[in-house]
């Protein structure tokens, strides 16, 4: 089974200007998702899909294919990566280079490791899992402490049913222990990106879990995202995995 890695990244961002080209730790940001994807051993093939030249140039200085161009209505702030991925698929088909499994990685994802890279990939290798995603704990805004804004800005629980004003809730290690998807991995294989008519994730029935820790979880969206991962770059809190060189 062959792999395909789809790195997407627009020239416009709204909450970071410019972000996939700002520097952190020395390089562009969108350079820490090629230079993991190219290193991970089990990745037939690395593109990039965009619709900015000057991310395109960055992307073949770091050996990362640019082989179609991203159409204008797939790189509008709406547009879910997931319909930018699925057009990738195609495209690769059309150029006679199918793929098999279909890595969706974000480059605002920085300090993900390769090894969670090459476990989404071989979880649907090697097993009957449909996809692989990249999840992340729940810490301190727990769906069971959810509130629902209702007239003049009075509130009430969103989830009716449990009582989180319980007193065997008062403590946050006392809420279960669940998980969100992080954004950072989406592994699929093919069938449900041919399927997938813009309803739902196209994740399948069979799903399995990439768990993240703290740093790898970091998504840069806004300027405290940026800033905050500026910060665990220049204080030392990253290891050699989180963190990679040129």
């Amino acid at each position: 089974m062959k792999v395909l890695c789809v790195i997407s990244a627009r020239g416009g961002s709204k909450g970071v200007p410019g972000k996939n080209l700002k520097n952190l730790n020395g390089m562009p940001l969108i350079a820490h998702a090629f230079i993991k994807a190219k290193r991970a051993k089990n990745i037939d093939q690395v593109i990039c899909s965009t619709d900015s030249s000057d991310i395109e140039n960055l992307a073949k200085n770091y050996d990362v294919d640019v082989p179609f161009n991203r159409p204008p209505e797939l790189a509008v702030d709406s547009t879910p990566l997931i319909s930018v991925t699925q057009h990738a698929m195609l495209e690769m088909d059309r150029l006679e280079k199918p793929y098999d499994i279909i890595v969706q990685f974000s480059p605002t994802c920085p300090f993900i490791k390769i090894k969670n890279l090459e476990e989404s990939v071989n979880n649907c290798l090697n097993s009957e899992c449909d996809s692989a995603v990249s999840l992340q704990k729940i810490e301190h805004e727990h769906p069971y402490r959810a509130r629902k804004i209702i007239e003049n800005n009075y509130f009430e629980n969103f989830i009716k049913d449990i009582n989180v004003e319980d007193k065997k809730y008062h403590s946050r290690q006392d809420l279960p222990l669940l998980y969100c998807t992080s954004g950072g991995i989406y592994t699929r294989k093919r069938f449900l990106l041919e399927k997938f008519d813009g309803s739902d994730f196209a994740m399948g029935k069979k799903r399995k879990a990439i768990f993240l820790d703290d740093y790898e979880s970091v998504n840069i969206d806004t300027m405290i995202d940026f800033e905050f991962a500026e910060f665990l770059v220049n204080n030392n809190k990253l290891d050699n995995e989180h963190l990679i060189n040129k």
